[in-house]
């Protein structure tokens, strides 16, 4: 069995959300991990490409694939 994709998300890279959000945002709004919030509870500070920027829970987001701070090569 593979890592988690959490275990990929990291600052810079390209997300989507996997539920919908209390503050509004909809299941599958892409935007981009700009920072950390927290540690206790893994928490991702991300900026959404149609909306605004929201601490959200690493449980509730995956990384797009293919996207990110840079292009990763075939191994």
């Amino acid at each position: 069995m593979g890592s988690p994709a959490s275990a990929d998300i990291e600052l810079g890279a390209r997300v989507v959300t996997t539920q919908p959000l209390p503050e509004g945002v909809e299941s599958g709004t892409a935007g981009t991990v700009v920072g950390e919030a927290g540690w206790i509870q893994r928490r991702w500070r991300v900026r959404f490409d149609e909306g605004p920027c929201l601490d959200v829970p690493e449980y509730a987001l995956d990384r797009r694939p293919g996207m990110g701070r840079f292009r990763r090569a075939p191994t």
